[in-house]
């Protein structure tokens, strides 16, 4: 039996199993995995993302969070600029915000926007706790509570 015609047989015969059995692992491995859309946010299985029900297309979600990403960088330079007073921060940080969102808004047809904002609206979880602390991580002024009604 020290055919090389039989060993390379055997050999290829080998490796066809393992490659097969090497298949047929992955597969399993793939099926058991939770199948979260890439990209959602969420943690929800087999939900697609917002964006993509109310087909606003990949590019113009990519430049959506390029202005975003640009936007915290330039929160965060104003957070450590010691040369602002609390009050010129504030208005700085409320202006980044106002031309972030003008110019993300400007990417999406309005009908898109708030289908989009819609959508986001239904599949919320509401698992997000409520902020303790602002953009610059002071803390949060607590709101007022309700007086209590009279008896």
């Amino acid at each position: 039996m020290n055919d090389p015609i039989v060993k390379s047989s055997r050999t290829r015969f080998s490796l066809v199993l393992f490659g097969a059995a090497l298949a047929a692992a992955s597969v399993v491995g793939q099926q058991s995995k939770p199948t979260t859309p890439s990209g959602t946010g969420t943690h929800a299985s087999n939900r697609i993302a917002c964006w993509k029900q109310v087909g606003i297309s990949p590019a113009v979600m990519q430049q959506r969070k390029a202005i975003m990403e640009a936007a915290k960088s330039k929160l965060q330079d104003v957070c450590k600029d010691d040369s602002l007073t609390a009050q010129q921060k504030k208005e700085q940080i409320h202006q980044i915000h106002q031309e972030a969102m003008q110019q993300a808004e400007a990417l999406i047809p309005a009908a898109q926007m708030e289908a989009l904002k819609k959508c986001q609206a239904t599949n919320s979880t509401g698992a997000h706790p409520a902020r303790t602390t602002g953009p610059c991580g002071e803390p949060l002024e607590p709101a007022d509570e309700p007086a209590p009604e009279p008896n």
